[in-house]
């Protein structure tokens, strides 16, 4: 067998080939989307959204924890979703990129901010949770609402949710992993109460838009397209 028939068979036990290329899209669209737009606003005026209720919440840091086990979450998840076949990935392709082109001019247009409490220096999650504001923004921070963290962990479980082909102790696990995730936004001080609803209600209303199968085409038409050119090269 040839080395390249090799990779394309151990892939093949992870994601299919026509998985590969939307989900590699969804991850790139993700960090120039985030990146791009806090570049593109970082000398602009920035909005902080914060509430009487979101300073009523505590810091915990021990939520860093699960914050942090989103990626891995997150990546299972989208992988899984394409086991319930072309239909509803396409689905699920298009909610995400459309919300995150949402996402995109709602950073432009409003750009936002919070001020990140101090933390503590004794504890490994309160030296996580400061690795964590190191690493997203420093002392200040953006692109809050919506928050993408509450969004994509929401679709994961919307796009889960009652899947033949996914174990049902998956999908409940999802879904409270999922609130566990937008908990810990809030508790983290990453986000505020505002982001974390928006975020909910954008997958909700673009999930039930995209359920009719012609409005999901035009991601389907896009990747199938280069999927074909792609492949059959290979």
């Amino acid at each position: 067998m040839k080395k390249k028939d090799k990779f394309l068979s151990f892939l093949g036990q992870l994601v299919q080939p026509w998985e590969i290329i939307p989900l590699v899209t969804i991850f790139v669209l993700n960090l120039f989307i985030y990146g791009g737009s806090a570049f593109l606003t970082q000398d602009r005026f920035h909005y902080d959204l914060t509430t009487a209720i979101d300073r009523m919440v505590p810091l915990i840091s021990s939520f860093s924890w699960i914050y942090v086990l989103a990626f891995p979450f997150w990546g299972l998840s989208y992988i899984l979703s394409a086991r319930r076949g072309k239909d509803i990935f396409y689905r699920f392709v298009a909610t995400d990129l459309t919300i995150h082109a949402l996402c995109f001019i709602i950073f432009i247009i409003l750009p936002t901010t919070n001020v990140r409490p101090v933390i503590p220096d004794e504890g490994l999650s309160n030296r996580l949770l400061g690795l964590i504001y190191e690493l997203d923004g420093g002392s200040q921070p953006s692109n809050l609402f919506p928050s993408i963290h509450c969004y994509v962990s929401w679709l994961c479980y919307r796009g889960l949710k009652g899947a033949k082909e996914i174990p049902r102790a998956y999908q409940r696990f999802a879904g409270i992993f999922a609130v566990l995730i937008i908990i810990s936004t809030q508790v983290l001080k990453q986000h505020y109460l505002v982001d974390a609803v928006a975020a909910v209600v954008l997958v909700e209303v673009f999930w039930r838009f995209y359920q009719k199968k012609d409005r999901s085409a035009w991601a389907r038409n896009l990747f199938e397209t280069v999927n074909g050119a792609v492949w059959k090269k290979s």
